[in-house]
């Protein structure tokens, strides 16, 4: 396997075991219902980089929290949070079976803002998300990494799982159809909104 060092941090390669449209159908196969499949390019972080990016994502951590509670409280609950869970979040503590995943890793250009948050269930779909990527190493040296990753990516702050509209596929995201993320009962509380504005 060919590797380059960059950073002291860890080496990239350009061996891929798979190529896309494998990593495409197994993504299908597997079924992240509300995510799309994102190419990641790995841009490797030095040590420095990665302990400040680390400190600013444990601030930015406890005010992604209070926005959520603020303004996303029926998304927490809808994404499976009790009354027990949201207190646990307006103590700054995170409930029992559920995470603040980051979508794309610094490691591969992410960048420490709420855009690239989303909050979810640890098990199974945070478990999942990882898994996926994992097998993208597989069999890789220590510390080694693909320089390019297919990840699947939450839509939206808060990931609710039994979302049918998802965003389309592609590099970039740019054709994502504007119900992307939206949940089947929110599309039906508008559509019916909209049919009393007609019937009025």
């Amino acid at each position: 396997m060919t590797t380059s060092k960059l950073n002291d941090v860890c080496f990239v390669t350009d061996k891929l075991i798979h190529d896309l449209s494998y990593w495409e159908n197994l993504f299908q196969k597997l079924n992240f219902p509300g995510m799309d499949l994102v190419e990641a390019t790995a841009y490797p972080l030095s040590i420095g980089e990665r302990r400040e990016a680390k400190k600013a994502f444990r601030q930015i951590r406890r005010e992604f929290l209070n926005l959520l509670i603020a303004e996303r409280l029926n998304d927490l609950k809808e994404a499976g949070c009790d009354e027990s869970a949201i207190l646990s979040l307006r103590r700054g503590v995170m409930p029992e079976n559920f995470n603040i995943h980051i979508k794309i890793p610094f490691d591969y250009t992410g960048q420490v803002d709420f855009s690239n948050l989303v909050f979810m269930q640890s098990l199974p779909y945070h478990n999942e998300i990882h898994r996926f990527m994992n097998l993208q190493m597989a069999g890789m040296e220590l510390n080694a990494r693909p320089r390019k990753l297919y990840i699947p990516v939450p839509v939206g702050m808060v990931y609710l799982p039994h979302t049918e509209i998802t965003g389309s596929g592609g590099k970039n995201k740019s054709d994502r159809s504007v119900t992307a993320g939206m949940t089947t009962s929110f599309l039906q509380s508008m559509a019916l909104k909209t049919m009393r504005g007609g019937r009025g």
